[in-house]
């Protein structure tokens, strides 16, 4: 399965496991596959990535980017009606 990825902006805690997600913007670098949420005593998000290694700090309310990928049912560069 081919897949187009569109990115979207969402809030901060509407963030999930398995979301594929950038702090900084549409950009090609800097994206992380939630791995867990964390929520501090101040209500401030902690989002992981698997490793650890790879986490920010964000309020409820922050905008973060998200991934999603769309399927591709035919050739990407032909024109095919819905």
């Amino acid at each position: 399965m081919r897949s187009r990825v569109e990115i979207v902006m969402i809030r901060a805690a509407e963030t999930q496991a398995g979301d594929v997600v950038n702090r900084r913007g549409p950009e090609k670098s800097g994206w992380i596959e939630v791995s867990k949420l964390e929520v501090l005593p101040n209500r401030s998000l902690v989002v992981h990535d698997e490793t650890e290694k790879d986490s920010f700090t964000a309020d409820g309310y922050d905008i973060v980017w998200l991934q999603v990928l769309h399927e591709l049912r035919h050739n990407s560069h032909l024109v095919v009606p819905d």
